[in-house]
């Protein structure tokens, strides 16, 4: 589990540091050597030392402990990005945004020009749109707001009939609506909404944020959302489908706190693989692998939010459409890879001999009951699209059943760092 430290002491040999916040793995601290990164700010200081390291936590470890929790370690040489404090996060526990507090669909209209925005396929202007929700009072209020189209491949309408759209909220008019505090939103909507069978698509991949979400609070928050649709252009008669909304990017960077920020992507540069939290990153790609994800690079910034804590970048997936769990109709793997198909699963982590990838497949093993239940009950899911998606799912955790299996199905086969 994830322990949140409102403030670590490291003490290598006669040096005190003082830390801001650092999120600290209870399980990496009792089975992996530590390397102490001491963020000042928005700055990283790397400890390169032999030292005694003395790490006490606000909070409470099982119930064990109590309100204080020591532990002493002995670290061997302190190795550069071997890393076992991780997960950044601010002073206080930070509470969900309305929005991202119930797992519970919101109901809602999106009332805008549709027929305008289905001709937005090359150019993405705003268009005016408005949001009729329940206020906290229970009436119904309206908030002003812009739709804009976005993305690429389900952009073009060779693809989707329905392009993917990004929500701009007037922040002042949302107040005291689920709401509230929310700016931009990515919407995930049926790309051809008169096929059920592409609404279990958006529902798939709404489980696998959720799933991510249960190892690693690192992750984008979402939010399910039944939305009817009202087209004034008069194109369209009205419907209404499931949909969800993605937490926006910014405000991830605001809730993993410690000065993160989005990482500021080379125009059509790739980032050096050093600079990438090994812990984080190696979660990440393990992740992919258990949803058949191949469909994105950390390096470039395809499908992957970078976040920048003083230099250090965290890989924060989303759009897991060509993943197979999902099993688009549309989706293909790329050819590159030799797969026939995207639910053939292949591991595109980095190798990383100094890095123990046990505690983090244990964090996998120790989820699998609550992924698996999330599948199994979640309501929306057709019976056959559940079958198949649990079915997906425990082959993944049959891999993981050991640390050998595990290097033996696909650790075995990751990508050797570039020299």
């Amino acid at each position: 589990f994830t322990m949140r430290a409102s403030e670590a002491y490291i003490v290598p040999g006669r040096m005190r540091s003082r830390s801001p916040v650092l999120a600290v793995n209870a399980c990496m601290i009792a089975q992996t050597d530590i390397v102490a990164l001491v963020f000042h700010g928005s700055r990283v200081k790397q400890l390169n030392l032999r030292a005694d390291v003395i790490v006490w936590v606000d909070g409470s470890w099982g119930g064990e402990v109590g309100d204080r929790l020591w532990g002493i370690m002995t670290t061997t040489f302190l190795t550069t990005m071997t890393l076992a404090i991780v997960l950044p996060v601010s002073a206080q526990q930070v509470e969900p945004a309305p929005l991202f507090a119930t797992d519970e669909p919101i109901e809602l209209t999106l009332t805008a020009d549709f027929s305008q925005l289905d001709d937005d396929r090359r150019e993405s202007p705003e268009r005016p749109a408005t949001v009729t929700v329940t206020h906290s009072s229970g009436e119904e209020v309206t908030i002003g707001a812009k739709l804009r189209t976005r993305g690429r491949f389900r952009l073009d309408k060779a693809n989707c009939t329905f392009p993917p759209l990004r929500l701009n909220l007037k922040k002042k008019q949302a107040q005291g609506t689920e709401f509230e505090g929310q700016d931009k939103l990515k919407i995930v909507a049926p790309c051809r909404p008169n096929r059920n069978s592409y609404e279990q698509l958006v529902l798939n991949e709404y489980l696998a944020y959720r799933a991510y979400a249960m190892i690693t609070p690192t992750s984008f928050d979402v939010r399910l959302a039944r939305i009817t649709y009202v087209d004034e252009g008069g194109g369209d008669d009205p419907f209404t489908r499931l949909a969800f909304f993605i937490e926006d990017g910014e405000a991830l960077a605001a809730r993993v706190g410690t000065g993160s920020e989005v990482f500021d992507m080379p125009e059509g540069k790739n980032l050096p693989h050093g600079i990438f939290e090994p812990v984080m990153t190696l979660t990440m790609a393990i992740f992919q692998y258990m949803i058949g994800n191949t469909d994105w690079s950390d390096v470039a910034g395809h499908n992957i939010e970078v976040l920048d804590i003083g230099g250090i970048a965290l890989p924060v997936p989303y759009d897991f459409d060509f993943s197979g769990v999902v099993d688009a109709p549309y989706s293909v793997p790329d050819p590159t890879l030799g797969l026939k198909r995207v639910r053939d699963r292949m591991y595109r982590g980095w190798c990383r001999a100094s890095l123990d990838p046990e505690p983090i497949l244990a964090r996998f093993r120790a989820a699998e009951a609550d992924i698996m239940a999330l599948y199994r009950d979640f309501p929306y899911l057709e019976d056959g699209e559940r079958d198949r998606s649990v079915r997906y799912l425990e082959a993944f955790f049959k891999d993981i059943a050991t640390p050998e299996r595990a290097h033996r199905q696909f650790l075995r086969h990751c990508r050797r760092m570039p020299t």
